[in-house]
């Protein structure tokens, strides 16, 4: 799952979900449309505005989102084992 890359629309649909323009100009900003991202970028972009470390569930979870290019499902299933070590 973290060696996957990101497609940047996919991206932005997430940053755009967050509904907070502070956050969706800073995205724009730091990567330019069409950018692919890496695991690395996109967690830490979205470090910088985690009020606490539970959010990051929460990051994995739209990680998985954009890799699958939208499956919902990733939601309701527990990938945990995904994220082991190895997956670095």
């Amino acid at each position: 799952m973290k060696n996957e890359i990101g497609k940047y629309e996919w991206v932005l649909e997430v940053i755009k979900s967050y509904e907070s323009e502070d956050i969706l100009d800073d995205f724009k900003n730091e990567f330019e449309e069409g950018e692919s991202l890496s695991w690395n970028e996109y967690c830490e972009f979205c470090m910088n505005y985690v009020d606490d470390m539970s959010e990051g569930y929460y990051i994995r979870k739209n990680w998985e989102y954009i890799v699958s290019e939208g499956d919902k499902n990733v939601f309701e299933e527990d990938n945990e084992d995904k994220w082991e070590d190895g997956e670095e």
